[in-house]
């Protein structure tokens, strides 16, 4: 009997099968992108799959171990998956841009076709004109990553404003986090990986038709 499930909600439960589900997506563009030619965006193609597949995996292992604090750090990790990886769609040439990140050449010092180089927060703006709520996710989340008043307030398990008083709370597991601020977590990993698998398919319907390939 599988009782990784009982110390979390119904709602909860439900939405981490829904996140989970995305993984065979992942899986199964993999095997198509995989099955035939193979060309240099391949390489990058199959390393934020398998980067997305752990992130997660990760991600859903912890909030069922109620550790939000832990988990929360992953969404911006998987958020800078499709960052970094839109540039290949805004560069003359993809599989050039690909051997020189093979090459260990940072994203950053490299131009689109626009003659702009390509960091992250110009990576950001341009995917947040499209998708709107990208630069408020990266900004609330970067404040998980980096120790700032969410770990503080987060810390605070109770306060009396009469006695002037309040209480700590030290533990391993979730403490009084609102479950919405969980659900809204899951949903934007839910949806980075959306955007991730339209640029994956993108790609495979590209490699279908060679004809539509940048040579």
């Amino acid at each position: 009997m599988d009782n990784t499930h009982e110390s979390i909600s119904k709602i909860l439960e439900v939405e981490i099968k829904n996140l989970e589900s995305k993984e065979i997506q992942l899986i199964e563009i993999a095997k198509k992108l995989n099955s035939e030619k193979f060309y240099p965006l391949d390489f990058l193609s199959n390393a934020v799959i398998n980067r997305s597949l752990k992130l997660i995996f990760g991600f859903t292992t912890l909030l069922k171990n109620e550790n939000f604090i832990a988990a929360s750090h992953l969404v911006r990790c998987h958020l800078d998956n499709i960052i970094r990886f839109s540039a290949s769609w805004i560069v003359n040439n993809p599989h050039d841009f690909a051997i020189k990140v093979i090459d260990g050449v940072k994203i950053e010092t490299l131009k689109d076709k626009n003659g702009k180089l390509m960091k992250d927060w110009y990576l950001r703006n341009l995917l947040n004109e499209e998708h709107p709520w990208i630069s408020n996710v990266y900004e609330q989340s970067s404040g998980y990553i980096h120790f700032s008043s969410k770990h503080i307030f987060n810390s605070i398990y109770s306060i009396d404003s009469q006695n002037r008083t309040m209480q700590f709370s030290f533990s391993k597991k979730d403490n009084e986090i609102n479950e919405n601020l969980k659900i809204e977590a899951i949903q934007c990993m839910g949806e980075i990986t959306e955007i991730l698998l339209q640029y994956l398919n993108g790609w495979y319907h590209t490699k279908e038709n060679p004809n539509n390939m940048n040579q």
